[in-house]
């Protein structure tokens, strides 16, 4: 890869794993909802304003709003939510390790919803994830353990983000409209729904200081650029490679955990973190080396 590239890896990176840092210290003066609504709401303005000065138009047809506005709650809205609501028992370091399940957990996704049959190594690593995560839960450790509740909800995050991967598989293969125009209108449709279902939560009370502004601003303008990068490294590069940044969350999430406001993980989630690093690790490297074995080259037929 270019350092171009390494460079725009390491930004999506670092502006994915630190939403949980933005999104804990936001939580000390608003709700959920509210963090979701105006992080949904900022974004889809940041991208229309950019498809409106690179002139690009938004996909037309109501059917293809309708699978966008889907895609844009099961891949944002609804994960995002539950997130945020979990971060209110665990922190932001945890949160991180639990969205590095993602690329594991869409293995029985796929296989039960799409019936794309595992490989081998496929299993495995979700084997060794699945137990790392086991190590997490920790339901055996009573109270030296993160809530448990808190816990269940980014495991459901992560559960929506594998569904919305899975969709989004099948949903592309359908819609001929550029990657800009997708990612706006996706995330248009997505506010449009949210904001009439948590309309009332506006309204409550809120403690802005100038730090949680800064908080939001800062999702919301990372929404956009997480879009847009992703989609010029997929350009570049191919899927696999520009996923490496999304094996690099966990570890940029309790990075930034530790360093901002001194969180630590407990011995199991030490543990079990290492062990989901070790399968994400794994599954990365198969995926480069079947990308890199050629095509079987078929036999040529034989004359008579």
């Amino acid at each position: 890869m270019r350092p171009a590239d390494i460079l725009g890896i390491g930004v999506l990176a670092s502006v994915w794993g630190t939403n949980f840092l933005l999104v804990e210290e936001a939580l000390e003066g608003i709700n959920p909802i509210q963090i979701v609504l105006i992080r949904l709401m900022l974004g889809a303005a940041a991208l229309v304003l950019l498809a409106r000065a690179r002139r690009t138009a938004l996909p037309r047809g109501g059917a293809v709003w309708l699978k966008l506005a889907g895609m844009g709650l099961l891949g944002q809205a609804v994960p995002w939510l539950l997130f945020a609501w979990g971060q209110q028992e665990v922190t932001g370091a945890l949160a991180g390790v639990y969205t590095g399940l993602t690329p594991l957990m869409t293995v029985p996704v796929a296989w039960l919803l799409l019936r794309e049959r595992p490989t081998a190594a496929e299993v495995g690593a979700a084997v060794i994830g699945f137990a790392g995560l086991a190590v997490v839960l920790a339901p055996w450790s009573g109270g030296e353990r993160a809530p448990l509740g808190g816990q269940l909800l980014c495991l459901a995050g992560a559960t929506c983000y594998a569904l919305a991967y899975s969709y989004a598989g099948r949903l592309m293969r359908t819609l001929t409209d550029g990657k800009l125009s997708l990612a706006a209108a996706q995330a248009l449709a997505a506010s449009a729904i949210m904001l009439p279902a948590g309309s009332g939560q506006l309204a409550h009370p809120v403690r802005l200081t100038w730090l949680i502004a800064l908080c939001l601003a800062l999702l919301g303008a990372g929404t956009a650029v997480a879009f847009l990068v992703n989609y010029w490294l997929i350009a570049r590069v191919g899927p696999v490679r520009a996923s490496l940044a999304f094996y690099l969350i966990p570890v940029v999430a309790v990075v930034a955990g530790l360093a901002a406001r001194g969180e630590r993980l407990n011995p199991n989630e030490a543990l079990g973190s290492a062990l989901i690093l070790a399968a994400l690790a794994a599954l990365y490297v198969w995926e480069r080396t079947r990308e890199a074995r050629p095509a079987p080259v078929p036999e040529p037929a034989e004359t008579r």
